[in-house]
């Protein structure tokens, strides 16, 4: 059972349940973006959430359309309980990553299922709305991401998402109580960074 709440800054979607995962050792990768990765689990955690242990930042460009096309798409395959159009419409490229439980080749290798339905219906809401945007995927379990974030706007055709494991709803009441919070303390300029990164490997 879910529930939606919404402000005029932030819009959360909520319904995971908690689940506790243990942690085992920092792992490290070589991303531009890992100190980032690092950084945003180092905030969350300290602001009483020790259950979020991995976060994977990745590149999301869209291939073609517009927000009316996209949004019909997604929307017909969420009518009928297809597989959403994410790779007819948008790539997603690795950027950073910081986890405690796995090491980065194992995210890779599990992303297309951890990576789950829930939050590829709302890659459109993700790509095309403002920052802040927050989803969570209700059915998440095991190593799969309960949250996708978006704090920075878009730069240069790009939008960075945060994927992260475990989140609950205290974690996204959290969020929508510091709807004008500064991000940029913890992300830094996420989105110009993004665009000066060229990588060839689409998780998808």
């Amino acid at each position: 059972m879910g529930a939606e709440s919404k402000d005029k800054r932030i819009r959360v979607r909520y319904t995971a349940p908690f689940c506790e995962r243990s942690c085992f050792m920092t792992i490290s990768s070589s991303l531009p973006a890992d100190a980032t990765a690092e950084r945003i689990v180092r905030h969350f955690q300290a602001a009483g959430f020790p259950g979020i242990t991995e976060a994977l930042l990745v590149r999301v460009r869209l291939k073609k359309g517009d927000r009316l096309e996209v949004d019909g798409a997604f929307g017909l395959a969420l009518e009928r309980e297809t597989t959403p159009p994410v790779q007819e419409f948008f790539e997603i490229r690795l950027y950073g990553f910081y986890s405690e439980i796995r090491a980065l080749e194992h995210a890779k290798a599990a992303f297309s299922s951890d990576f789950g339905r829930g939050l590829r219906v709302e890659l459109p809401s993700l790509y095309f709305d403002a920052a802040p945007v927050v989803v969570d995927d209700a059915l998440a379990s095991g190593t799969k991401y309960d949250a996708m974030l978006k704090l920075a706007a878009n730069a240069n055709g790009y939008a960075v998402a945060i994927l992260l494991n475990d989140p609950n709803s205290s974690f996204f009441e959290y969020l929508g109580s510091h709807a004008g919070y500064d991000w940029q303390q913890i992300t830094g300029n996420l989105g110009a960074a993004a665009t000066s990164f060229g990588s060839d490997e689409d998780l998808l």
